[in-house]
């Protein structure tokens, strides 16, 4: 629909974006004059979390909005790189989005568009959300067959042609928390139109059924919010919001769902469960495909019940001695008994920010001296929030099968997630699944089993850099020495 350009407002001296229409759409008077009404209408909006409009410019082939430059990157592009996020971040990134949106609804403004592309994380820690205008503007387009937003984040009344209101971005911000903790939307397709119409036909699989991590109480805000059924979705964005948060802090979630066949024969009306899972808000989550327990109590039974019966057999066979079992009776599955390897280099892995990150400090993580340090750049919140972590590589001198990671950190209540690869990586992805995190770390020396895995880097990706703040009050974690012991 438009091509966005950075550019120069010479009267303020100042950078802005400019989002320029295609031409095939300023051809259209009746669609130049909505634009235009509706621009006027989304610049009225005052929100930190929306995008401001500064100004609208016309020519005889051409309609641009003018408006403020963000730099950072698209939660998009952020789900590109990390595929998912955990439920706190995710959390603490929509629950803006969704302030937005309830600030929009209320001056009148439905955005039909909500989507991670238009979803920005600043380099300053702000969330923002993009194409009000353009969205509000683009409503009647539908009459004509010609349906707006991106077919994965459609509500089904857009699909169907129906009128929509503020529960139509609801759905569709649900459907990308849906996807920011699962990393999969709710319905795939071959097309863009078989995705659009998959939400009229097919029920979404629960969360938690394709992720771990995700709270029992999370799960049910996430299927009320896309419920397809606008009636059974929350009210309003801000509705939302408050869901999301209580879910996140371990509160009770209002209205769980379960999917039952309408009266009208409609297979997957979503509407509000009398009876639902009794797992705690809180509570982790099955790691079974099935979240129906029935059948639990009666296994542990008959598990527990073969086993005495081996028992006995070996009592009986055995003299009535128990047999010896090997191993040492602490968990030595964490502890290493191995040499200390050679660090070659530490060097500081940035790489969904502007790449650096105190890359002249990184070395004073392996000088054996303790006093000196590397620790992160400055953020305004300790879960970072614009982007999923920070971290530092530690390169050993050679390849070796790795047994226990240690850091010395008198940063509180931080949280790492530790990587193993063969050399240093240029992208998270590249480096694979972690072996071992740690969350809410306590100062002093933390320990992570490597669980053996061969390999000549280890990456410390950090995910929350603590509640230590500096004078100016931005939050930093530390790193005071690192050591890996041979397996």
């Amino acid at each position: 629909m438009a091509q966005v350009w950075e550019a120069t407002d010479e009267v303020l001296a100042r950078r802005v974006a400019v989002k320029l229409l295609h031409t095939h759409l300023t051809t259209d008077a009746g669609f130049v004059e909505r634009f235009r009404r509706e621009a006027v209408a989304a610049a009225r909006l005052s929100h930190p979390s929306i995008v401001s409009i500064f100004d609208t410019c016309s020519s005889e082939d051409s309609e641009a909005i003018v408006m403020e430059l963000v730099q950072g990157m698209t939660l998009r592009q952020l789900l590109d790189e990390r595929k998912w996020l955990e439920p706190g971040h995710a959390v603490s990134i929509l629950a803006q989005v969704a302030d937005a949106l309830e600030t929009a609804h209320r001056g009148g403004i439905i955005h039909r568009d909500v989507k991670p592309a238009n979803i920005l994380l600043s380099n300053d820690g702000r969330v923002l959300v993009a194409d009000f205008g353009i969205a509000k503007a683009g409503a009647d387009l539908t009459a004509t067959n010609m349906t707006l937003g991106t077919a994965k984040y459609l509500a089904p009344e857009q699909v169907e042609g129906h009128a929509v209101d503020a529960r139509a971005d609801v759905y569709a911000l649900g459907v990308v928390l849906y996807e920011t903790l699962c990393g999969r939307p709710p319905f795939t397709g071959d097309t863009e139109a078989a995705i659009a119409l998959a939400r009229l036909h097919q029920e979404p699989m629960r969360p938690r059924n394709v992720r771990a991590g995700i709270s029992k109480a999370l799960e049910d805000v996430v299927l009320r919010a896309i419920a397809r059924d606008p009636a059974a979705r929350y009210a309003s964005a801000g509705d939302f919001r408050a869901a999301m948060l209580a879910a996140e802090r371990g509160g009770t979630a209002t209205g769980p769902l379960t999917f039952n066949p309408g009266p009208s024969g409609d297979a997957t009306v979503a509407t509000p469960a009398v009876t639902v899972d009794n797992t705690p808000p809180g509570s982790a989550p099955p790691t079974f495909v099935r979240t129906e327990r029935g059948w639990l109590l009666p296994t542990i039974v008959i598990v527990l019940v073969a086993a005495a019966l081996i028992i006995a057999g070996v009592l009986v066979a055995g003299g009535g001695g128990l047999p010896h079992i090997g191993g040492n009776s602490t968990n030595s599955s964490s502890a290493s008994n191995g040499t200390t390897l050679t660090t070659a280099d530490a060097t500081a892995f940035d790489p969904l920010g502007d790449g650096n990150e105190n890359d002249d400090e990184a070395k004073a993580a392996i000088d054996k001296d303790p006093s000196t340090m590397w620790q992160t750049q400055g953020y305004n919140d300790s879960a970072i929030k614009v982007k999923p972590g920070v971290g530092l590589v530690v390169t050993l001198a050679d390849s070796a099968t790795l047994g226990t990671l240690k850091i010395d950190s008198p940063t509180h209540d931080w949280s790492v997630q530790i990587y193993v690869a063969d050399a240093k990586k240029d992208n998270l992805t590249a480096w694979g699944n972690p072996v071992a995190t740690k969350t809410n770390i306590a100062p002093g020396t933390t320990s992570f089993d490597l669980q053996g895995t061969k390999g000549a880097a280890v990456l410390i990706w950090i995910t929350n850099v603590g509640t230590d703040a500096d004078d100016a009050g931005r939050f930093h974690a530390r790193i005071a020495e690192v050591t890996v012991d041979q397996k």
